[in-house]
C-alpha cells in the first residue's frame, strides 16, 4: 500500500516536472494568444477561422493589451494558468462584442468551434492522464483485494471465541 503511494506521489511529481520545463505534451501554450493566432490566422481563405481569428482572438488580444503593461502581458503569456485563466477573463469581458462580430460576418457557429476547440485542445493529454489513473486505480483494487484475501486468510487461523 505505502508502495503504491510513492508510487502515485512519483507519478504527480513527474507530470508536474514536465508542466513546469515546458516538456512534451506541456511545450506549446495553447490558451497564449500566439498559439492561438498562428491556430485561426493564418487560414484567411476559411471564413470561420477568418471570423474566430478577427472576431474573438484579435479581440481578445486587444483587451488584454489593453488591461495589461507590455512586462505583464508577456509574463501572463508565458505562463499557462496564467494564460488560461486571462483569455476566459477577456472572452467573458468582450462577448457582447464577440457576439456582434460573428453576427455582422454571419459566422455565429464559429462560436461554437471555438469553444469547443478549446475544451479539446489538450484531449489527448487528458486521455493518456485518464489512462495512467484507471490502471493506477485498477492496480489499487487489485491489491486491495489481495490484502483482504490474504487478511481474510489469517483470520481464518484465529477463530473468534
Amino acid at each position: 500500500m505505502i508502495r503504491l503511494f510513492w508510487n502515485l506521489v512519483l507519478l504527480l511529481a513527474g507530470i508536474f516536472a514536465l508542466y513546469y520545463y515546458k516538456i512534451w505534451p506541456f511545450k506549446e501554450n495553447v490558451a497564449s494568444i500566439e498559439y492561438l493566432t498562428d491556430k485561426y490566422c493564418g487560414k484567411k481563405d476559411a471564413p470561420r477561422e477568418s471570423a474566430i481569428c478577427d472576431c474573438i482572438v484579435r479581440s481578445a488580444e486587444m483587451d488584454m493589451k489593453n488591461r495589461f503593461s507590455n512586462k505583464e502581458y508577456t509574463a501572463i503569456q508565458a505562463d499557462r494558468a496564467k494564460a488560461a485563466y486571462a483569455l476566459q477573463k477577456s472572452i467573458h469581458a468582450i462577448k457582447p462584442d464577440i457576439e456582434r462580430c460573428l453576427h455582422e460576418q454571419g459566422q455565429e457557429a464559429a462560436w461554437g468551434q471555438f469553444v469547443n476547440d478549446l475544451s479539446t485542445l489538450d484531449e489527448p493529454l487528458l486521455k493518456k492522464a485518464k489512462t495512467v489513473l484507471d490502471s493506477g486505480a485498477h492496480k489499487m483494487k487489485s491489491l486491495w483485494n489481495d490484502h483482504a484475501a490474504e487478511k481474510a486468510g489469517i483470520d481464518k487461523l484465529y477463530p473468534e471465541k
